[in-house]
């Protein structure tokens, strides 16, 4: 009988769980999976820079991505449903909301560039579009559990790397993102301090 998970910890996961995500039990390998969950988030940013919305935004939209992720397969949902879905919902949360209208018609341009931008908004591309946006989003509410607020890790590495006088480039950082855990490997934070050994990662 599986173990339920205490509800703070519902987003920390272990090595195991991560390499034995839903995905791969669906049959798409490792290098596959890293791959979606990098396109999801540069779309998201792609599609976060458009709408004009702040990093931290972006990277709530990016999290709630991998969070979905470790719940459902890849072969089972679109990545760039769920992406699109992420930042819409990432934009509410974060105060910065964004009209569904213009979600749509940026998310379309993004994924369609070579194409004439979706102005109709009385189309039947541009009605099932908003279907498929407000469908994901509350799929991706409910895989979340409505718990919609994060607490990202970048003012706590940033304070812990000047405690220890070193410089990590912001461009670590938020490349980070694009991963679906933070920092996995071994973390050596001073050598004259201790050195970590994660045994669970967080999306």
């Amino acid at each position: 009988m599986a173990v339920e998970k205490d509800p703070k910890n519902r987003w920390l996961f272990s090595r195991e769980e991560l390499v034995n995500s839903p995905s791969r039990a669906d049959g798409v390998d490792a290098d596959k999976e890293l791959s979606y969950r990098q396109q999801a988030a540069n779309m998201i940013h792609d599609m976060g820079q458009r709408l004009q919305v702040n990093q931290l935004c972006i990277n709530s939209a990016i999290v709630y991505m991998h969070r979905f992720y470790m719940m459902h397969s890849f072969k089972a949902v679109h990545r760039q449903n769920i992406a699109t879905a992420s930042l819409f919902l990432a934009a509410k949360v974060e105060e910065q909301p964004r009209k569904l209208e213009y979600v749509a018609k940026i998310s379309y341009s993004t994924l369609n560039r070579d194409v004439p931008a979706l102005n109709d908004t009385t189309s039947e591309p541009y009605t099932k579009l908003v279907e498929e946006i407000t469908y994901h989003e509350l799929l991706l509410l409910q895989t979340l559990g409505f718990e919609v607020a994060v607490e990202h890790p970048h003012p706590h590495v940033v304070k812990c790397m000047n405690l220890v006088k070193s410089k990590l480039p912001w461009q670590v950082l938020n490349g980070s993102i694009t991963f679906p855990s933070c920092w996995v490997q071994r973390v050596e934070i001073c050598p004259r301090l201790h050195t970590l050994w994660p045994t669970t990662a967080s999306c």
